[in-house]
């Protein structure tokens, strides 16, 4: 039997260095977003009837010593029959990762498990929680992607960042809102494969 261990622990650590501890590379978390993305494709486009996992975050994504993702913990996870475009359920999840518009509707879709990916490709590039409650302490937003949007704006105008940390925020941020308007799982997969 293998031996896994859960995306979070290797994120926590991330956000524990100290100065001139080295955390996950670029590669590897490279590696980490793209197997996630093959998994949510196969789950959406290759199952039938589909399945929608409804509560995509680190801590439901598994690496093995090669750092190769697999997606766990279907407890909250619905079959859908391939012929519908979504089904209304009570809102389950976890803070942070949940769509807006699976908070307000209660209509799970594919799109759903996209927002919860697309929060945790957030984590992977900046290192930071979904939810950060001390960011309260510094007037700051508690949610990442509210975060990650005000701070790339901030720092877009003042040019206090490293560029390249800015571009890879934009890029998962037009990447979520790509797969908002289209269904295109595959798309993103193989632009997060050539593009990052």
């Amino acid at each position: 039997m293998k031996k896994c261990h859960c995306l979070t622990l290797f994120l926590c650590a991330d956000l524990d260095l100290k100065p001139g501890e080295k955390g996950l590379d670029w590669p590897t978390r490279k590696r980490v977003a793209f197997g996630t993305a093959h998994g949510l494709e196969y789950l959406h486009q290759q199952c039938n009837p589909k399945i929608i996992h409804r509560d995509l975050k680190a801590a439901n994504i598994l690496l093995d010593d090669e750092f190769e993702a697999v997606l766990g913990d279907f407890g909250l996870a619905k079959l859908v029959d391939a012929r519908m475009t979504h089904v209304t359920t009570q809102v389950r999840g976890t803070m942070g990762h949940i769509a807006p518009e699976y908070l307000s509707t209660g209509k799970s879709s594919e799109k759903t498990d996209v927002f919860g990916y697309g929060i945790t490709l957030l984590e992977l590039v900046t290192g930071e929680r979904a939810i950060d409650l001390s960011r309260l302490e510094e007037d700051e937003d508690v949610l990442l992607i509210d975060y990650v949007i005000c701070l790339t704006i901030s720092l877009i105008t003042s040019y206090k960042c490293c560029l390249l940390v800015i571009q890879k925020c934009v890029v998962v941020l037009l990447w979520m809102l790509l797969w908002a308007c289209s269904n295109a799982l595959s798309f993103l997969a193989s632009r997060l494969a050539n593009n990052i």
